[in-house]
């Protein structure tokens, strides 16, 4: 399989890479120290390197998985891969702080449009339940409200429960496993019902599900409505 190549960069390291994410296997492991005078096949006889290889230019290569690579980064002995592995620790780190400069870094890696369009969405998602959530704190809501909000705007927009949809999808986190689409509709759905909660002083759990409920329906009634055509 013939792929152009990309390039990872970590700091002054640039590694190639194909379309499908393999990692040219003479310069990243060059990168971790080992002797590439060594018969590939001896090398990945030791180290038990399965992947396929491709073409960065230059006809067929080795290549090694990013697992593989992460692997002997974190078993060889020497000083490459003592570095490898410090790297590791201040990326575990930032990643720990949510360093959003790491994410788009991360983001920007991925060669899939629809992917990195999922994760706009996926922040638009959670920024505007973290508002309903707090709108709703202030207005009196407490205790199971919050489920219940969540089990409205689920059933509005995903036609069931979240426990189904982590079900069905294998996810453990519900909105891990929507759509781009999905999770812009949810976003909108929350941000509607944050402004009507604010607007009508819905005060209390019972007002607060009635609301929503409310913007719900007619969220859904908008969505299902093709547009029509203006006339000319």
């Amino acid at each position: 399989m013939k792929s152009l190549p990309n390039i990872l960069e970590f700091g002054s390291v640039r590694l190639p890479v194909s379309a499908d994410g393999l990692l040219h296997a003479p310069t990243a492991l060059g990168h971790l120290g080992l002797d590439l005078t060594t018969p590939w096949t001896d090398l990945a006889a030791t180290h038990d390197l399965q992947s396929p290889p491709r073409d960065f230019g230059a006809g067929a290569e080795p290549t090694l998985h990013p697992d593989e690579f992460t692997r002997l980064a974190f078993t060889l002995d020497t000083p490459e891969a003592r570095r490898w592995r410090k790297r590791a620790q201040t990326l575990l780190s930032r990643a720990m702080q949510g360093d959003v400069r790491l994410a788009a870094q991360i983001a920007e890696r991925n060669p899939d449009p629809e992917q990195r369009r999922w994760l706009t969405a996926r922040l638009e998602s959670t920024h505007a339940r973290r508002e309903l959530l707090s709108t709703v704190s202030r207005h009196g809501g407490h205790g199971q409200v919050y489920g219940q909000l969540g089990s409205i705007s689920n059933r509005s927009i995903l036609g069931t429960d979240s426990a189904t949809i982590r079900r069905v999808r294998g996810v453990k986190q519900t909105r891990d496993g929507l759509n781009s689409t999905e999770l812009l509709r949810l976003a909108y759905l929350d941000t509607a019902t944050t402004r009507a909660i604010q607007e009508h002083g819905a005060h209390g759990n019972a007002a607060i599900l009635k609301l929503h409920e409310q913007v719900a329906r007619q969220e859904r009634q908008n969505w299902d409505t093709p547009l029509s055509p203006q006339a000319g």
